[in-house]
């Protein structure tokens, strides 16, 4: 598991470290600089499986911008030319092992430019990794650090998009799950029975929904159940409609059930990412769902040996958190005087006369995360 993230000259963050856990959720005001630490992650992820260039990374989730613009830039103190990123995995028995990245480019000019990495260590396959060391390349076959940088090199934020999840788009060359949230469901439709068995468990979620399904020869859209718009074979039986009239598909869903959804499939799926980041979780969801779907997730991050990095902006997400639980992270991004992006782990709940929920703190500023400018 990824233990520890530091960050040098990466956009806002001058210089930063954060010990993580399981599931780690980051709050803070609009361009503090919470995106930037998900990014990071896959510039590190990237230059491991030898994919710095513009494709690999926007695949990823990255934003794109020139190289001087990606470097950090601020008033007073001289632009340094490389990022460095090192990240500390922690195995079984506290074993440990460190994975440096230090980026750099030819031309700081150009937005199409390809980045390298100076660290000379690079996932090979899945039995092995190359590690260059004072001109020395040497071989490192462990099991543990082997299948720890390979569940790196899958890492991608997830930023998902309503027409993706519903096939009306297909953009993404990602499988099983494109960043926006291609691919849902065909990844459904190859579920094993177990895990259709674990996804049906959170019906519940959606008090309307009977049952999910996929029609993997597409049949139903020969027979009037949608347009034709969308490519996907995602299926719905509504309970409180007749039964020989309660069937409708992904195109016509509301949007909020295919994204639960989604974010069920991806913590359930053994095919999906291990080590991944959500940005802005709470889009299209009631506030009473995300607290409840958190809850869950964390859950399911632990049965099935999942860890992920999540920013969010609404308050109810934070009610779905333990804080007692090691295995649960709360982070607080601000942007300091000069700029810098900084983090504040928030251990426990702040002292309070009154009984606060932790979205009630947040909202009157007992935990910072809040605009300070007006």
């Amino acid at each position: 598991m990824l233990k520890t993230l530091t960050i040098e000259n990466y956009k806002s963050i001058h210089n930063a470290t954060i010990e993580l856990s399981r599931i780690n959720i980051f709050i803070g005001d609009n361009g503090c600089g919470k995106t930037n630490i998900l990014e990071t992650l896959v510039m590190a992820s990237a230059s491991k499986a030898l994919v710095l260039d513009v494709e690999g990374l926007i695949n990823r989730g990255v934003r794109i911008a020139k190289p001087n613009l990606t470097f950090s830039s601020f008033t007073g103190i001289r632009q340094q030319n490389k990022i460095i990123i090192n990240l500390e995995l922690q195995g079984d028995n506290d074993a440990k092992f460190e994975i440096p990245s230090i980026l750099s480019c030819d031309d700081d000019n150009n937005i199409y430019a390809v980045w390298k990495d100076e660290s000379r260590l690079y996932f090979i396959d899945k039995t092995e990794i190359r590690h260059n060391v004072n001109n020395e390349e040497r071989t490192i076959t462990e099991p543990w650090i082997v299948l720890d940088v390979k569940q790196l090199t899958e890492y991608l934020i997830f930023n998902l998009n309503t027409e993706a999840l519903k096939g009306f788009s297909s953009k993404s060359n990602r499988i099983p799950l494109g960043i926006n949230g291609e691919g849902l469901d065909v990844l459904l439709s190859e579920f094993t029975e177990p895990e259709w068995k674990q996804l049906q468990k959170y019906n519940y979620l959606i008090s309307w929904l009977e049952e999910t399904f996929t029609d993997k020869k597409d049949s139903l859209k020969f027979k009037g159940y949608k347009l034709g718009r969308s490519n996907s074979i995602l299926y719905f039986k509504d309970k409180f409609m007749q039964k020989k009239n309660n069937v409708f598909s992904a195109e016509n869903a509301n949007d909020g059930i295919v994204h639960v959804l989604f974010y069920l499939a991806l913590f359930i799926s053994h095919k999906t990412p291990s080590l991944f980041a959500i940005d802005n979780i709470e889009t299209y969801l009631n506030p009473r769902i995300c607290r409840t779907l958190l809850k869950e997730l964390i859950q399911l991050a632990k049965k099935n040996d999942k860890q992920a990095l999540i920013t969010t902006h609404n308050p109810s997400v934070l009610d779905g958190l333990n804080l007692h639980d090691d295995e649960q992270k709360l982070f607080v991004v601000s942007r300091n005087d000069d700029g810098k992006t900084q983090t504040k782990h928030i251990r426990l709940k702040p002292k309070s006369d009154e009984k606060l929920k932790l979205s009630e703190m947040w909202m009157r500023g007992y935990l910072g995360g809040l605009p300070t400018n007006f």
